[in-house]
């Protein structure tokens, strides 16, 4: 009966072993069975939309992924041709150039009009000589008062042509010898600065370019001013450095009334004589990857995205326009450039082949 009481239990400890054992191999099918379709479901929502067409890849992506990734493209614009920045510069404040102005042309009038005194004086002092030696008609002490006054007025007049020539000179210290044109002569063209005509640029030239010669012309790109961009020409070097602007500096002259006085301004040198074209890429259309720009472009035959390089670039200098420059050996006028979604293009172009590598 002992027996018969054993061999029960043991025989009920088997079947419980083997029902555990039957359980645990269950739950591990069922695992496995999961992590399957946990593949097979990234398997079906990494999608590469890439393909090769003539032997470059290009992003063929379906209107409504396009659509929904709000990508945005627009027409290629061209831009000016080579433009060269050229530091910064200052409007000028002239009031010192019109104080002395006014002053040379009132001290040239007081100089006029006692001389013109002094050769009245002198007439009356020779009736006086006459007079005098006339039976002494005129007393010696009336002929000797009027030498002295027009001793005085010729006194007066060395200290006006002192206070020309000091005029002339700080002129010519502070503005230039082109400048001393101004105050001789009321028809010299530099009396529109005067009138408010036109108005005085002092533009820096950097430490590298300092021995050549400066631009005859140049395009004046305003900081604060309204203005849009005002064409300006070399007029002469400045004999004062300005502190506040690195390197040489050299007058220009603008037939414009426009910016505001002690205005910080820029401004550039177009060729126009290149006969290479430039295309404008927006700032949102670049992207970067392995140190180097580009740009996605749609092609309107197929209206799929290709990748070209910008490698090159340089940045619009001229204020208007806000980008890079490239070559159109880069991307040509009649492409479409992308302006919204590029960043998106270059993760599609690159996601699928980043997968495959993860899986290797």
């Amino acid at each position: 009966m002992k027996n018969k009481t054993t061999i029960v239990i043991i025989a009920q400890i088997i079947i419980i072993f083997v029902l555990i054992w039957v359980v645990v191999l269950l739950v591990n099918k069922d695992t496995i069975s999961n992590h399957s379709d946990d593949d097979e479901s990234e398997e079906e929502i990494i999608v590469d939309y890439t393909t090769i067409v003539d032997g470059i890849k290009q992003i063929q992506l379906p209107g409504s992924v396009e659509k929904n990734s709000n990508i945005q493209f627009r027409k290629i614009e061209k831009t000016k041709t080579n433009q060269k920045k050229l530091n910064y510069g200052i409007v000028q404040d002239i009031s010192s150039l019109i104080k002395a102005k006014t002053n040379f042309v009132k001290v040239n009038y007081l100089i006029t009009k006692l001389m013109n005194q002094v050769k009245n004086e002198k007439k009356h002092l020779e009736a006086l000589i006459i007079l005098n030696e006339d039976n002494k008609n005129i007393s010696d002490l009336a002929i000797n008062k009027k030498q002295t006054e027009i001793s005085d007025l010729n006194n007066q007049i060395n200290i006006y042509e002192n206070e020309k020539i000091n005029t002339l000179s700080l002129v010519k210290h502070r503005w230039g010898v082109k400048f001393i044109g101004i105050l001789k002569n009321k028809n010299d063209p530099l009396n529109k600065l005067l009138k408010n005509e036109n108005q005085l640029i002092s533009l820096s030239v950097t430490q590298i370019d300092r021995e050549k010669l400066p631009p005859e012309n140049i395009v004046i790109i305003p900081s604060i001013s309204s203005s849009s961009e005002i064409k300006a020409s070399y007029l002469s070097p400045s004999p004062v450095v300005n502190q506040s602007i690195v390197g040489k500096n050299f007058f220009y002259l603008t037939s414009n009334s426009k910016l505001i006085v002690g205005e910080r301004i820029s401004a550039y040198v177009s060729k126009s004589n290149s006969k290479q074209n430039f295309i404008l890429v927006p700032n949102s259309s670049v992207v970067w990857s392995n140190g180097q720009p580009w740009a996605y472009i749609r092609i309107k035959e197929n209206g799929n995205f290709v990748r070209r390089s910008l490698q090159g670039m340089r940045e619009a200098e001229n204020g208007s326009e806000n980008g890079w420059i490239v070559t159109d050996d880069k991307i040509k006028i009649d492409d479409e450039i992308v302006t919204n979604g590029a960043q998106l293009l270059l993760s599609e172009e690159f996601k699928y082949q980043i997968k495959n590598e993860n899986e290797d």
